[in-house]
């Protein structure tokens, strides 16, 4: 009898170091993770490249076809931490005049965010994030467009703010 009380005795011991063991691990990555999340200077490391505003010919069989306006980008994630959505500005301005064609705010969440070290390219539906409805193709020919990143959430919904 005495061998199976030392038994249970020594399992007890072993499974609350195992457990404190886990829990001082997911306290530590927690406290890493936000001293990580914390540097003003992760957001500089974020890059939106190659923005892009343009139109896309659709073809409907009802009515022949539609050009509906696109915004493409890329996200370069060099920060230490995971990207999990992105805000952003755009403005999209003619040449020679003082006010845009197009301005507008928005978010986008990243399913599956973008890992430290990683890219993703977005090519959105523009009428899906404001009213970039109104802008002619023909605008669009002599127009700049100019997409600023203000902020971004990490992983744990944590906002950086630029």
């Amino acid at each position: 009898m005495p061998n199976v009380a030392k038994s249970v005795v020594a399992l007890i011991a072993i499974g609350a170091m195992l457990t404190c063991g886990a829990l001082a691990s997911e306290f530590d990555i927690t406290s890493y993770n936000t001293l990580q999340t914390a540097s003003p200077a992760t957001i500089a490391k974020v890059e939106v490249l190659q923005p892009s505003f343009k139109f896309r010919y659709i073809v409907l069989q009802s009515c022949g076809g539609l050009n509906v306006p696109r915004i493409s980008f890329t996200v370069v994630n060099r920060s230490p931490v995971a990207i999990s959505k992105v805000y952003l500005s755009g403005v999209l301005k003619a040449q020679g005049r003082s006010v845009p064609l197009a301005a507008q705010d928005f978010n986008l969440s990243i399913p599956g965010g973008i890992q430290p070290g990683e890219q993703k390219h977005f090519d959105l539906e523009a009428t899906s994030y404001g009213d970039w409805s109104n802008v002619t193709k023909r605008e669009v020919r002599n127009a700049n467009f100019v997409l600023t990143l203000n902020a971004v959430d990490d992983a744990g919904g944590a906002r950086i703010v630029k």
